[in-house]
């Protein structure tokens, strides 16, 4: 009895033994495979800590190339705003140049539109490459729209030079002169869609002083300012609506004549029907202007002017 049971001591001793030598190797595999994991990590870790230096030094050249791009940025602002400030500088010394040596004739007409003679001055114009100023009467638009329109749509500026043209009735009050004075302008803006913002007395501003007074025509010409208008007289007379029958020869002469040596020029002419002799003498009045180093343009309301009161 006591033989069996030292012999089953053993047995359980021997089990207990298998026992924790097989928990100590499966312990030893985990340590093993733990430090397998372990390495394998530290191999992932040591990568990703090269790709972040790799990001770490892109990153910092593209923030210098930033710098650079802002700082060509800057210069790039700094060169176009001296571009404005010479082209600016430019501008006033060319507009100062010409103001010391530019030349220029204003070719105006009055009293139109008409049915023939303004169709071959506007042909005349176009084939010399000139603009010019047309001061038309509204009675005359409604009875010649579509000749308005030509002179409209050719480029040139069109002022209103009264409806009637009546200095008796226009020159009576400021009431009766604003009154024609505004029919003419809607008789312009229904053709062409523009109201007219230069203007020119029938007769001149000094008809409207020698009909109403001193004081009628500043009292006039101070409102038209006002309201956003200019009123242009002139300082060449070519003469063709003078009394009488002008000749072409005569118009060229005084267009020739009063030039002198005015370096700004205010042509006065006329384009009704009657003014066959303009249209003669128009050739060559631009052409010896032209001999004389003048260049055309167009009267505005900031431009030059010509009044005579």
């Amino acid at each position: 009895m006591n033989r069996m049971n030292r012999q089953t001591i053993k047995i359980i001793i021997s089990l207990i033994a298998i026992m924790a030598i097989s928990t100590g190797f499966k312990a030893l595999q985990i340590n093993l495979d733990q430090k397998v994991q372990l390495e394998d990590y530290g191999s992932v870790i040591e990568a990703q800590n090269e790709q972040l230096k790799a990001l770490e030094s892109a990153q910092e050249k593209i923030a210098e190339k930033d710098a650079q791009i802002e700082a060509l940025e800057a210069s790039v602002d700094e060169l176009r705003q001296d571009i404005l400030d010479l082209t600016a500088q430019y501008e006033v010394l060319k507009h100062q140049n010409e103001a010391l040596t530019d030349k220029v004739v204003y070719l105006t007409f009055d009293d139109g539109p008409s049915n023939e003679v303004t169709e071959q001055i506007l042909e005349i114009l176009k084939q010399y490459g000139v603009k010019a100023t047309f001061f038309v009467q509204g009675r005359n638009v409604e009875k010649y729209p579509e000749m308005l329109k030509k002179i409209h749509e050719a480029g040139h500026v069109i002022g209103n030079h009264s409806y009637s043209h009546n200095y008796t009735y226009i020159y009576a009050s400021e009431d009766q002169f604003w009154k024609d004075f505004n029919r003419c302008q809607e008789a312009v803006f229904k053709v062409t869609g523009e109201n007219p913002t230069i203007f020119r007395f029938p007769g001149g501003s000094a008809s409207a002083g020698n009909t109403n007074g001193e004081g009628f025509i500043l009292s006039l010409g101070k409102s038209l300012i006002e309201q956003g208008y200019q009123y242009f007289d002139w300082n060449i007379d070519t003469g063709d609506a003078a009394g009488g029958y002008a000749t072409s020869g005569v118009i060229k002469a005084n267009a020739i004549a009063q030039i002198a040596k005015k370096k700004n020029a205010i042509v006065l002419m006329h384009d009704t029907d009657a003014k066959k002799s303009t249209v003669e003498a128009l050739p060559e009045i631009i052409e010896h202007y032209l001999s004389m180093g003048y260049r055309f343009d167009v009267l505005t309301t900031n431009g030059y002017t010509s009044q005579f009161r």
